[in-house]
């Protein structure tokens, strides 16, 4: 059961409507089902983890940015195969609901040309209804290391009855190429992403990681348009060129208008993606036409001994 004085205390800290810190706390529960029915991280410690690995905005915020990240209202999900697990979801579900009082159901889904599965989940509960995406991606060819994704504490974690769950899924390092892409894709889109970049841009990281991840990523993509080229995406990260409604009420309000600082933070300190070394130049330049898997192959293998160096 989700308290509605909570729901209230914890939008008032965060700074957003009751609706999204409401959905902010109904995402968790969500997770927590997910966790418990074996498909998304684990259902005890030391248990193998599900097969399906959590990625996209909500991961970022709430596995790595915590109360810095922006509200996000979905659930992406990966799948190194496609096993039906669409279906599995919506029998985790049923056979659950309602779950600590929350009714969850999936009225509508659909699926992408490349078979990618998107769910509109509803959930109601006494003092609030909604619903958010939970989408699968199915991709053969994922860059690192799924990792355990540790839950950046929030105050209503001590007053909701599922506990923490232990989520698993894409590395971070991984996401933030994702974001790069989506960066790429989407020109004219949502700022939602630049304004992740922009967190990431905030913290220590390792630079030629995120770059090399960036290239590979690129280069499973397979895309002939927009094709990545770095430095023309550095040139493009520019107010007039996203979105920025789409922030509106998923960041604290003295955040929302501040287009060009983010634009400007993420030019200056992604900056090193243009700095190619010859591999990655190499591996670039074939993105489309994809005679390079031996070179993908190794700096793939390069990227995630590089990986398991790097400090969290």
């Amino acid at each position: 059961m989700i308290p509605v004085a909570l729901v209230r205390q914890y939008a008032q800290g965060q700074q957003i409507a009751y609706e999204v810190a409401d959905q902010e706390v109904v995402l968790h529960y969500a997770l927590a089902l997910l966790a418990e029915s074996g498909l998304v991280g684990h259902r005890t410690p030391g248990d193998e983890p599900g097969p399906l690995l959590f990625k996209g905005g909500t991961a970022l915020r709430k596995c790595v940015f915590g109360s810095a990240g922006r509200f996000s209202q979905d659930i992406d999900l990966d799948a190194s195969h496609e096993n039906g697990f669409e279906a599995q979801i919506e029998q985790a579900f049923a056979e659950r609901t309602p779950y600590h009082g929350i009714g969850f159901a999936i009225p509508s889904f659909r699926y992408s040309q490349d078979g990618n599965f998107s769910g509109t989940v509803h959930y109601e509960h006494p003092s609030q209804a909604g619903t958010f995406e939970l989408q699968i991606s199915y991709r053969l060819d994922p860059i690192l290391d799924g990792r355990d994704l540790v839950l950046q504490q929030q105050g209503y974690f001590a007053r909701v009855e599922v506990g923490v769950p232990l989520l698993y899924g894409l590395d971070p390092y991984e996401m933030i190429g994702e974001k790069i892409m989506a960066c790429n894709r989407r020109l004219g889109g949502s700022g939602k992403d630049v304004y992740d970049l922009c967190l990431w841009a905030g913290r220590a990281f390792d630079a030629e990681l995120v770059r090399r991840v960036a290239v590979l990523r690129a280069w499973t993509d397979q895309r002939e348009r927009p094709r990545f080229e770095p430095a023309d995406l550095l040139a493009m990260i520019e107010p007039r060129n996203f979105r920025w409604t789409d922030l509106t009420g998923l960041v604290p309000h003295r955040l929302q208008g501040d287009a060009d600082r983010i634009c400007r933070t993420v030019r200056e300190r992604f900056a090193f993606l243009a700095e190619l070394d010859p591999d990655e130049g190499t591996l670039l330049a074939d993105q489309t036409a994809h005679r390079e898997r031996r070179l993908f192959d190794q700096l793939r293998a390069e990227a995630r001994a590089l990986a398991a160096t790097v400090s969290r």
